[in-house]
Parts: C-alpha cells; structure tokens; sequence
C-alpha cells in the first residue's frame, strides 16, 4: 500500500468533496491501494486506465464469489429475504453463465435501434417538462427537469400504466436508499409485478414484460425472481444513474459559461455534452463490488484471494495518459470517446444507449428552449457531488 495514502481515507470528508485528487495519488502509487470502507470490508482501489480495463476483463475478477471461496456459503434460497433474493439475481450480481443467460434475454430491448423508437416519445415528454419549467420561473434541476425523465421513460418501456408511475419512483428511491424501508420496497414491487405480469399473460402488449413473460411461457429458463430482479435493476439503475447523469450536466454547462453559450449557439454539441459529462463526473465512482477469486498480479501489485477489489472509474477517466487536461470540463475534446463511464466487457452499461439517448434530448432541448437558464445559489455553495440528493436551483 501507498505509504502516503491512510488505509480508510476514501470516506475522509474532505476527500469526498473532492475525490479526484485521491485517485490520482492512487494511480500515481503505481499499485493498488488497500483502504476499509465504513463497514470494516476490505478492497483494493485501482484508478489507472489500463488497470481498471485489465480489472473489467479479467478472468479472476467477479461477483460470485462463494463459487470460488468454501468459507463464504450461499444460504438456500428458501431461507433468504425476498429483497436478498432479488439482490443476488440481479445482472450487476452475477457472473457467467448466468449473466450471460439473462442479458441475453433482454439485451434486444435496448440496442441502438431499439432505443431510438422511443425518441418522439422522450422528446415530446421532454417538451412537456421544459414548458412548465419555463411558466415556474423558479425550479430545481432535479425535480423538475431530470427526475421526470427516466422513471417514465423506464416504465413506458416496461409497460407500467401512467397512473401507477408515482409509486414506480418511490420504489425506486427506497431501494436505492438501503434504508429499513428498501426490503418493503422490494416486496411491494414483487406483487406489482407479479399482477403486471399475470395481466400481461391475459392480454399481451408491445412492451418488455410481455416480452419477458412470452419467453418464461416458451419455457425459457426465466423464474420469478429473475423477473422481478431484471425489472428492478433497469429500474434503479435506469433511474438513479441517468438523474445523476442530467444534472450533473446542467450543472457543468452553467458553471462553465462559454461551453453553455456555445450549446446554445449549436445545440447539435448536446451528444458531445454527454460525452464530457460521462468522461468527467459519470454516475458511477467505483463499480459495484467484485471480488478476487484466488491471488492476482494486478495494476503493478498483488491482490490475496477473496479480497474486495474497487476499480474506479472516476480515477480511469481522468487519466494523464489517455486523456489531456483530464481535470478540464470541455465539450468540444477529441479523446472524449475513450472514457469508460458505463463500464467495459460483460457488464458493459445495458442502458447505455437509452441513457445517452435521454440525456441528449434533455440538453438540447433545455438549450433551446431554456437559453437564460443559471444557478439560483453561488456555484461556490454547491456541493457538486451530492447534488442528486440536495436538489440543483435553478432560475429559468
């Protein structure tokens, strides 16, 4: 471990307002570094660009790791909650042949082609949402303008009735919370699912729970709990990471005045904003928990069997060696395609499409119809990684 660097000092408040400056001590160790997360678990950060892309792909590097560690037994399905259940059939907790199975059977709904059938739609929603902003004068970024996007976009796709959607967001929030409230949560979204897919069996529609119960008809290795957990997690990573992704970018355009005048000016550079806003605060520091199946040579170090290993993708899209002026918020970078803001490999972001897709009609449409939009607050009183939470004032 980097003799410089304290083995919890990724939880240090001050390193959290700013983590950029850690990552780059990380890759600058030349090593993976050994920190204690809050819960007293072990992992080893790796930040460098290659590194974290040798991590993503690499055999011994996984999710399932009682398949390889005899002390660490699954209980029997019958003696777990339903929230652990749906937790460990979800895609980002599973590792081939599983994973492979499963995406698969939802992969079709989310290509390029697929996805861009639903850009009238988006774009009319889209429409709708700056329209009111702009008769509110007053509103906040998050409420207001990203939050509304994806949860309908998510359960347009899933074939959720309009009426339900306000309960499709709470759900959302509790899950994703892992408060006391997220197992209820879990449940209550089970059963609504459960009458979602009898009706779907009843009276098939063109949307992606008929699809998914069409194939469990067919006979397809799909079970209950795969469907619920499926559903779940387009619905809490569609939502919670695509908000983070939209506000953020407005935050970043408004905070940075010549690159917002120049969306103004084109708002054609709406896919580029994206882009930079991935490269530069994507939505996902660390990705989700993996494990070392036996001891591994990697990013210039070792790490023991069975430890925890966090590749960050903050710290590899900020990279020197891939990327100039890593720490300068630019849209108009030539590198800006090299980031890996929605992962690499197997577990390559399902959504990615969907979510540049949404993020793209939000800008342009923000820029072309918004164009006195700023700050409400001093940008000095932003919290910028916290905003999903605290809200993003806004004065139309």
């Amino acid at each position: 471990m980097a003799a410089d660097i304290g083995i919890s000092e990724l939880w240090d408040p001050a390193v959290r307002r700013d983590p950029h400056r850690f990552y780059d001590r990380v890759r600058d160790s030349g090593q993976p570094v050994l920190q204690v997360d809050p819960a007293g678990n072990r992992f080893w950060v790796i930040a460098g660009y290659a590194d974290v892309l040798a991590g993503l792909r690499h055999p011994a590097i996984g999710h399932e790791v009682h398949r390889h560690c005899p002390h660490m037994e699954q209980p029997a399905p019958e003696h777990r909650s339903e929230a652990a259940r749906i937790e460990a059939r979800q895609l980002i907790s599973l590792d081939p042949p599983d994973h492979t199975r499963l995406r698969g059977l939802v992969s079709g709904g989310f290509t390029a082609r697929a996805v861009a059938r639903l850009e009238p739609w988006i774009t009319d929603l889209a429409d709708r949402l700056v329209a009111q902003a702009r008769e509110r004068g007053r509103i906040d970024g998050v409420r207001d303008l990203a939050d509304p996007v994806p949860v309908n976009v998510i359960a347009e796709l899933v074939g959720v009735p309009e009426p339900d959607r306000g309960r499709f967001r709470a759900w959302s929030a509790a899950i994703v919370s892992a408060s006391i409230d997220g197992p209820a949560a879990t449940a209550e979204f089970g059963a609504y699912l459960d009458d979602l897919a009898a009706q779907r069996r009843a009276a098939p529609t063109d949307d992606l729970i008929s699809q998914l119960v069409a194939l469990e008809e067919g006979g397809d290795r799909l079970d209950r709990d795969e469907l619920v957990a499926l559903v779940q997690l387009l619905l809490v990573a569609g939502q919670e990471t695509t908000v983070d992704l939209i506000v953020n970018g407005i935050r970043l355009l408004l905070t940075h005045p010549e690159q917002w005048q120049d969306l103004r000016k084109d708002p054609s550079l709406a896919a580029a904003v994206v882009e930079e806003t991935l490269r530069y605060r994507g939505p996902v520091e660390i990705v989700p928990p993996r494990f070392a199946f036996r001891d591994i040579e990697i990013a210039g170090g070792r790490i023991p069997a069975f430890d925890r290993v966090g590749l960050s993708l903050w710290g590899a899209n900020r990279d020197p060696s891939v990327f100039d002026r890593p720490h300068v918020f630019d849209i108009h970078r030539t590198d800006v395609r090299k980031h890996i803001a929605f992962g690499h490999g197997i577990h390559f972001c399902l959504g990615a499409h969907l979510a540049r897709l949404e993020s793209r009609i939000m800008f342009e449409r923000i820029a072309q119809q918004l164009p006195g939009l700023r700050l409400a607050v001093d940008p000095a009183d932003l919290d910028g990684f916290r905003l999903h939470q605290d809200g993003l004032p806004l004065q139309v």
